[in-house]
């Protein structure tokens, strides 16, 4: 995020417009939702970011799109631990 949303704008400028109009909005929810410490608004927030940005990928700079994608597998193995943690506590009450 300090990447793009920094005080002079140069970096948010000098994005390709149709990144630039994906990205601003949702990455400023992601923003909001880290500074309010909330674990599910940040989690929603950045799958709304991911959804917009995602399909204009391929115009982002080189580091940008490398952000999004280390962001989007990041994401994508905390849903699967998530996943596996909720099973096996499903597994062991079962037991119960």
């Amino acid at each position: 995020m300090d990447l793009v949303l920094t005080e002079d704008c140069l970096y948010l400028n000098a994005l390709p417009d149709a990144v630039e109009i994906e990205m601003v909005t949702p990455l400023s929810a992601v923003s909001r939702a880290l500074d309010e410490g909330a674990p599910n608004e940040l989690m929603e927030a950045v799958g709304l970011f991911l959804s917009c940005v995602l399909p204009v990928a391929r115009e982002m700079p080189g580091d940008l799109a490398e952000a999004v994608t280390e962001l989007r597998f990041s994401l994508r193995a905390e849903y699967v631990a998530r996943g596996r943690a909720g099973r096996a506590d499903q597994a062991e009450t079962s037991f119960i």
